[in-house]
């Protein structure tokens, strides 16, 4: 194994390279980042700008990488996949512990988040602003319609795993201060 048993197959095949000073996975750009880096704007208090996070992460996965990184694959091919590339990238292991297809309805964990590892007892809300937008753009192609995800549960706040809930905007109850933190009624 040089890296993980993801990354090691693309190794293995030629499809992870290092050129230009760049790397690519599929002919997919990437970098790779130290925690420390993305800790400013996740320990930030400021629900305005971690929302314009959001909402721009999301519309990035969703517009630039997921048609790059879907590829044909089935629905739960493509999900499996985009796990199994989060998880391989540092990002933490996902767990689909609901998944309502019908209602466009989910419950995510992740355990072993970086940025919420690294911000313990630091911060007084949930701070995985790139990872709920990356797991909302995922669920949105899955589901086949837009939905959105809140952080519910965090680890830079409590021992444990962080949970997102996912489900379409008008049916978060935006009377608690939590989803008005996270997300716009009138979002993008």
């Amino acid at each position: 194994m040089v890296l993980n048993n993801f990354f090691d197959k693309f190794i293995f095949t030629s499809q992870l390279k290092f050129k230009d000073y760049n790397f690519f996975v599929l002919d997919i750009p990437f970098v790779i980042v130290p925690v420390d880096m993305l800790q400013g704007f996740s320990a930030m208090d400021v629900p305005e700008v971690n929302k314009a996070v959001y909402y721009a992460f999301k519309s990035s996965t969703q517009s630039l990488l997921i048609p790059k990184f879907k590829a044909g694959a089935t629905k739960p091919k493509f999900l499996e996949l985009s796990q199994a590339f989060f998880a391989a990238s540092g990002w933490g292991l996902m767990h689909n512990v609901e998944v309502d297809e019908v209602n466009h309805r989910a419950i995510v964990t992740l355990s072993y988040s970086p940025i919420a590892r690294s911000l313990q007892g630091k911060v007084h809300h949930p701070v995985d602003h790139y990872t709920r937008a990356v797991i909302a753009a995922v669920f949105s192609e899955y589901f086949e319609t837009p939905v959105e995800a809140v952080e519910s549960e965090c680890l830079a706040l409590h021992p444990g795993d962080c949970s997102f809930v996912i489900k379409p905007l008008n049916e978060f109850d935006f009377t608690k201060e939590e989803t008005q933190r996270q997300l716009s009624l009138d979002a993008p």
